[in-house]
Order: structure tokens, then sequence, then C-alpha cells
């Protein structure tokens, strides 16, 4: 599914809605602590891709804090409130809704929290599968949610994406994207889940079978 952005604005703006440490803040009320505890962990790893690789640090954050918003909402709850919004559902997101939570929580961190980065929203609301757009600051906040050392213990072949993130060359986060993406799809067939055509469709572009650039 797709929905646009809300606002333009691809500055992270230093007031509210522009900063993951006031972000952090509004968002710790509904958050269990266990959730807030991964967010932070995310947070951290992502800033140390965005340093290790030159990128915007303000904009991981951002999108790191930004992601789980709506992760804890019940999945059955998440497809109400895609429907009642009229968003346009795939069968994918009707039989596995927590799939819903990334673009939900896109629409609500701009509609609550004033988050007006258009980058940061389509970040967090294609967090669950990547994106071909995405830019390489994305790609950091995306591998950090996968690979953060709580996961990263439960599930080790995830460690091999984290060391290829860490390599000090171009590219090295969309390696590592391409190769949790690999892993992922192949224990979601294993296991009878059904995939999202935009994560079939990401990691064929970060592979080089279909040519697409990141955004301006």
């Amino acid at each position: 599914m797709s929905t646009p952005a809300a606002g333009a604005c691809e500055r992270v703006p230093a007031g509210p809605g522009g900063d993951a440490a006031w972000l952090r803040e509004r968002m710790l009320p509904e958050l269990p602590q266990a959730m807030s505890e991964h967010i932070d962990r995310v947070v951290a790893l992502a800033r140390e891709f965005a340093a290790l690789h030159a990128l915007p640090e303000a904009r991981v954050s951002l999108a790191g804090q930004g992601h789980d918003l709506l992760r804890a909402v019940p999945p059955q709850e998440l497809l109400r409130r895609a429907e009642r919004r009229g968003l346009p559902l795939l069968d994918v997101e009707r039989e596995r809704p927590v799939v819903l939570h990334g673009v939900l929580g896109a629409l609500e961190l701009s509609e609550r929290f004033g988050v007006s980065d258009r980058g940061v929203l389509d970040a967090v609301r294609w967090h669950t599968t990547g994106h071909p757009t995405y830019p390489d600051w994305a790609w950091a906040m995306f591998v950090a949610d996968k690979v953060e050392p709580a996961k990263a213990e439960k599930w080790p072949a995830l460690r091999e994406v984290e060391a290829e993130a860490r390599r000090p060359r171009p590219g090295a986060l969309r390696d590592a994207a391409a190769r949790y993406l690999r892993l992922s799809l192949a224990r979601q067939r294993e296991q009878g889940e059904p995939v999202h055509p935009v994560a079939v469709e990401t990691l064929s572009v970060l592979e080089g079978a279909v040519g697409s650039g990141p955004p301006p």
C-alpha cells in the first residue's frame, strides 16, 4: 500500500515534531516499557551507523524514535484503524495486520506529533519492508531496527547483517539491508507466511535487478 507523506519538508525542524528527544518524551507514556527500551536501542545503534557512514544523525534519530509508535497496538486494531481511514490494503496486510504499524504510525506522527519531514515519515512508513527509494540514512534506521542487540541474541544470523552495516565503505548499509531481507523472506517462506511485495521489490532493487536511485 502507498500513502502520501504529510508535508513536504525535507529538513528536520528544531522544535516540536523535529527532535528525537522531544518525541521520545511524548511517546513514553503510550509505550510499554519493553517497546521503549527497544526503541532506545534502535536509536543508539542507528546513530552509530550514521556516524560511521557520515549520514544526517538528526533524521536517523527522529525516524528511529518514531518507527514503532504503534507496534504495541494489537494487529486487529491496526486493521480496524486502517479500514476506518479508508486506506487501500493488500491481501498480506489483511492477513498480517502487524505490518500496518509503520503506515499508521507515520500518519500519527504527522497528525499528533507534528513531524513534517517527508523523508522521516516515509522511513517510518516502510520500515517493516524497506523501500526501493530509501536513501542511505533511512537504511541506517532500518538495519538498526532489525539487528539491535535483543533481536540479534534471539536470531544470531543477524550479527552478520550488523557486521556488513559496519563496513566502512559506500553501499555497506544497502548490502546489509539486502542480506537481512534475504534472511527474512526465506524464513517467512519456510514458515508458510505471506510475504509483502514491497519487501520483494526492495530486495530486487538492492540486488541490482532493477535500477532505482535514492530520492533527491
